[in-house]
């Protein structure tokens, strides 16, 4: 009876743990420099909300992002959850006290493209809810970009798209050869190119395509993490993923992938810590 009662005792630790880390996040920092801009520019990145709450209607993420005091706010994707139509008013919610802070740049994760690419999926609901998004005048980027000027520095900002083959789980596609070139077209030589693709998987096409910064999400931070090794396991069932979170550079190219702030299907955090990204460009 007393293994049994250590057994119980354990299994309510965990399971309280898990209650207390899930409304748990932090703000994770990155610097990037370049020649390119002479002020420093700030960008939040909000990744794979899924509608997520913390504190009562966001209030204590929204406060957390407010005083970082970011110039350009970042969402590359997931913001609800493509089954649960329930989500679309949270996100909204979200949406619209992030445009409070500062102008808002959205692209498309897998969960919105399914909702809007796959017929038995699509809704009035979620066209409804789209299109208040965008009344907010948030920047609804799908293989689209528009260019800003950020205290007198060049700046475009790009949306991809990502098909929806390229999320397999166990076998996958490989995104399409030029794919991102016959959609975006060529990257911004004069400009900081800034792009924002869900799947942090193709990592290197980003950069060859010519982005400056990536910023992805979709990980989750692999939900399960090894102090020193990182992730066990990718949401397509690949085991040790490569870009499972953080920072990659590729001939000083940068891609930062984000753990996300909600959970779905699965919901755990283990040495996986929610975050924010704040990314601040410097003058090199």
């Amino acid at each position: 009876m007393k293994i049994i009662g250590i057994i119980i005792l354990l299994i309510g630790c965990i399971v309280l743990w898990q209650h207390l880390e899930l409304k748990k996040f932090q703000i994770t920092s990155y610097e990037y420099r370049t020649k390119k801009i002479t002020q420093s520019v700030k960008f939040a990145v909000v990744a794979d909300l899924h509608a997520h709450v913390y504190g009562r209607d966001n209030d204590i993420l929204i406060q957390k992002i407010k005083e970082q005091k970011p110039d350009i706010i970042l969402v590359p994707g997931d913001m609800i959850v493509s089954r649960y139509p329930e989500t679309y008013e949270t996100a909204y919610q979200t949406f619209e006290k992030l445009t409070e802070i500062a102008p808002v740049y959205f692209s498309n994760g897998n969960h919105e493209s399914r909702v809007s690419k796959v017929p038995v999926m699509q809704t009035e609901a979620f066209l409804e809810y789209e299109n208040r998004v965008r009344k907010l005048g948030v920047h609804i980027l799908n293989n689209a970009s528009e260019e800003v000027i950020l205290h007198g520095g060049k700046f475009c900002i790009s949306g991809l798209e990502i098909p929806l083959e390229c999320y397999g789980k166990g076998s996958y596609e490989p995104l399409p050869e030029h794919f991102i070139r016959d959609v975006l077209g060529d990257a911004k030589q004069d400009s900081v190119q800034i792009l924002m693709a869900h799947n942090p998987m193709f990592a290197k096409e980003y950069a060859d395509w010519g982005a400056d910064i990536t910023v992805c999400g979709h990980t989750h931070g692999g939900l399960v993490r090894i102090p020193g090794i990182g992730s066990v396991i990718s949401p397509q069932f690949e085991l040790f993923p490569k870009y499972d979170a953080g920072e990659f550079e590729f001939d000083g190219k940068k891609v930062y992938v984000s753990k996300g702030l909600g959970t779905h299907t699965f919901h755990i955090r283990v040495f996986d810590r929610a975050e924010v990204l704040m990314i601040r460009i410097n003058k090199m």
